[in-house]
């Protein structure tokens, strides 16, 4: 096969030659003059179909090894995302060594195609998790405190025993994308100065390790929490039997700014995304709820809302759709399912789907 491209593009080469000063067609193609044509037809038609089968292999590689994040409005991951865009094994082989290094991480490091047996404690600036898997038994899969600038992609954590998937103490700059959480029981809980925090594409599910799992998502203000983030492009689904708190809330001692869009929102809590904090506030827009969202009602120990916003922040709502594209309406009844704000349906941007 190498022989074959290397043959390919060398023979691709010399034929795009004729190809440069041709003049172009209506759809601004160059075409060959008449005895270019003529000259080269017979002798190019094998090669041709080489090159066209060497360009196939190579985008086909390189889809694999580099797959190009997709995103605009409304565009999220999804479960059969796992192992195409998102997660271990995309751009690099599936890991299968151990890691040995050490689980607090002291110092500036990239860990890349492994497999982690423990809980990892990031401790300094400039840290980078690629294509590994986390296993942690523990108390927490990921703990960051006190510096800033950690990436963590197309990643794995799974969890053995209920815990939050992310603890974060004043640490800037954290970035999770293209990556799948599963078990634990919660997602992030935060404290102190997070800004910067970036959460995107990634697909967080299965909260669910006891039946009486509650599945949190993400916590802002349980203790005094700050900076600006966004979540972006997501796919959360707790599937949780025990009652769920909500997918978002920044409530108590936040002061955060959120922006919240792209997202693919399964049904969580009774709130879905509570944002009131002393001085938060959550833009929300451009994301998807599950189709049954349309029943109020469909969870037995409330009413089921998109948001619920208060307080004086500056929250937003505008253009949110269900999974069959329609556009949110904000009152079933008398009940304001965008509490605290108007959902604005105007110059929504076109369903992609």
């Amino acid at each position: 096969m190498r022989i074959i491209i290397s043959i390919a593009l060398t023979m691709g080469t010399c034929l795009a030659g004729m190809f440069v000063n041709a003049p172009a067609n209506a759809e601004g193609l160059a075409q060959p003059g008449t005895a270019a044509v003529e000259q080269a037809a017979d002798s190019s038609r094998i090669a041709n179909e080489v090159i066209a089968l060497a360009d196939q292999v190579v985008r086909t590689k390189r889809k694999s090894l580099n797959p190009e994040p997709q995103g605009g409005p409304y565009i999220h991951v999804a479960p059969k995302d796992v192992g195409v865009s998102i997660g271990p094994g995309v751009i690099a082989p599936y890991p299968s060594e151990a890691y040995t290094g050490p689980l607090t991480i002291k110092s500036p490091a990239t860990i890349e195609n492994v497999l982690i047996d423990g809980c990892l404690r990031i401790e300094s600036d400039d840290v980078t998790l690629r294509n590994v898997v986390i296993t942690c038994n523990s108390y927490y899969p990921v703990k960051a405190t006190h510096h800033s600038n950690a990436l963590i992609e197309y990643s794995l954590v799974i969890c053995t025993k209920p815990t939050k998937v992310f603890r974060l103490i004043s640490y800037q700059n954290f970035v999770v994308q293209r990556s799948e959480t599963r078990g634990c029981e919660d997602l992030f809980f935060l404290s102190g100065n997070n800004d910067g925090l970036d959460v995107s594409y990634n697909y967080m599910h299965s909260l669910t390790l006891i039946p009486t799992s509650h599945a949190d998502g993400f916590q802002f203000g349980l203790v005094p929490t700050s900076g600006s983030g966004i979540i972006r492009g997501n796919y959360f689904w707790a599937n949780a039997k025990g009652k769920k708190t909500d997918t978002i809330y920044a409530e108590g001692k936040s002061q955060v700014q959120l922006l919240i869009e792209d997202n693919f929102f399964r049904i969580w809590g009774l709130r879905t995304i509570r944002c009131g904090g002393e001085g938060s506030s959550c833009i929300i827009r451009n994301n998807i709820y599950e189709q049954a969202f349309e029943d109020m009602n469909v969870l037995p120990y409330g009413k089921l809302l998109f948001s619920y916003l208060y307080g004086k922040g500056a929250h937003e709502a505008s253009c949110n759709r269900l999974e069959d594209g329609s556009l949110i309406k904000e009152f079933e009844g008398r009940i304001d399912r965008f509490h605290g704000v108007s959902h604005s349906v105007d110059n929504c941007p076109q369903w992609p789907y």
